[in-house]
């Protein structure tokens, strides 16, 4: 599907200006993997996505999420959000609401990229935080890649300051929860198919 014209002036407008007003480095460009994948970023500062989407490719379209509460408070951003990738959530206690689970499922299926910040609030500048568990689910459940980004630099911005952006080698999620159920199950059944050969073949006394 083709992202929105808007997506997509936006994505150039954004690469462009910090592109100009920072010294930014990207490295690991050739780690991105083919869609869909999930991105998962530390995140220092709301205008994260800004240093990291223009260095994805423009298509699929790149969604995020956003606090319903606060990101989507205005008629204005409910309208315009949706047409750049930004969905709302109503997080509780760190975790996902029914809605935005579908949605991040929805992406995955329909073969887009979904941008995550697994810490779940902002770091600032200090050592990664503990990330939530949830990306891991995400992955595994949707059977897709993840593209793994290090942000320096954006927990305080001042013109021509050094960002480094850093993409890593794709994580492959392990093999669906149902391989591993089918190995144990074959374990067994060749457990009891050695008892019974086992029983078969002892001599009677």
């Amino acid at each position: 599907m083709e992202p929105p014209r808007l997506y997509r002036f936006l994505r150039r407008l954004v690469g462009w200006l910090i592109t100009h007003l920072f010294r930014v480095s990207v490295m690991g460009l050739e780690n991105i993997p083919r869609p869909p994948y999930i991105i998962a970023a530390n995140h220092q500062a709301w205008f994260d996505p800004a240093f990291i989407i223009p260095f994805f490719p423009e298509r699929p379209l790149i969604y995020t999420m956003a606090k319903r509460q606060t990101v989507f408070n205005r008629a204005w951003k409910r309208r315009l959000l949706p047409l750049i990738g930004v969905f709302p959530i109503a997080p509780d206690r760190g975790q996902l609401d029914e809605q935005g689970l579908r949605t991040v499922y929805q992406v995955l299926e329909r073969g887009g990229v979904m941008l995550i910040f697994p810490e779940g609030r902002y770091s600032r500048g200090r050592a990664l935080r503990p990330l939530k568990n949830g990306i891991g689910y995400f992955a595994l459940n949707a059977g897709v890649a993840i593209s793994p980004v290090a942000v320096r630099g954006t927990d305080s911005l001042f013109p021509f300051k050094r960002i480094e952006v850093s993409i890593g080698p794709p994580v492959m999620p392990d093999p669906p929860a149902w391989w591993g159920l089918s190995l144990r199950v074959s374990t067994v059944v060749d457990r009891v198919r050695n008892a019974i050969s086992t029983a078969l073949n002892r001599r009677r006394t």
